[in-house]
C-alpha cells in the first residue's frame, strides 16, 4: 500500500511542479502587483516554496527506501500542488472579479478547508489496528 500510494504521489507532484513550470506565472504576479505589492511579494514566495516542495516529493517517493522521512515529504509536496492549483485559480480569476481582498480570504479558507480534508484522508489507517 505504501509503494502505491508513494507512486501515486509521485505523479501528482511531477504533474504539479510540469504545470508550475509550464503556466505564465510573471502575467498573474503582475496582475497581483498592480493591486497589492507586499501580496505579489508574498505570491512569489509561495510559489517558490511550493515548487522546491513538489521537487522534494519527487525526490523523496523516487528513492523511499534511502530518502530520509520519505513518506512526509512526499505527502507535503503533493499537498502543494493541491494549493498551487488553487492559488493559480484564484489569481486567474482576477479579472473577471477583481477584488483582491475576497480571492485573499476565498483562498486561505478554501486552502484551509482543503488541507484539514487532506490530512484526515491520507492518514494511514494501519497504524491504529
Amino acid at each position: 500500500m505504501t509503494d502505491q500510494r508513494m507512486k501515486r504521489y509521485k505523479i501528482i507532484c511531477y504533474c504539479g511542479a510540469t504545470l508550475m513550470v509550464g503556466t505564465d506565472k510573471a502575467a498573474l504576479l503582475n496582475r497581483v502587483y498592480q493591486y497589492n505589492h507586499t501580496a505579489a511579494q508574498i505570491c512569489t514566495i509561495y510559489l517558490t516554496v511550493a515548487l522546491v516542495s513538489m521537487l522534494l516529493g519527487i525526490i523523496s517517493s523516487s528513492f523511499p527506501d534511502s530518502a530520509p522521512c520519505a513518506m512526509p515529504i512526499a505527502w507535503n509536496g503533493t499537498l502543494q500542488v493541491f494549493l498551487y492549483l488553487n492559488a493559480y485559480f484564484h489569481l486567474s480569476i482576477m479579472e473577471v472579479y477583481p477584488e483582491l481582498l475576497h480571492l485573499t480570504i476565498s483562498f486561505m479558507v478554501t486552502s484551509m478547508l482543503f488541507s484539514i480534508y487532506w490530512s484526515f484522508c491520507t492518514r494511514s489507517h494501519s497504524r491504529f489496528l
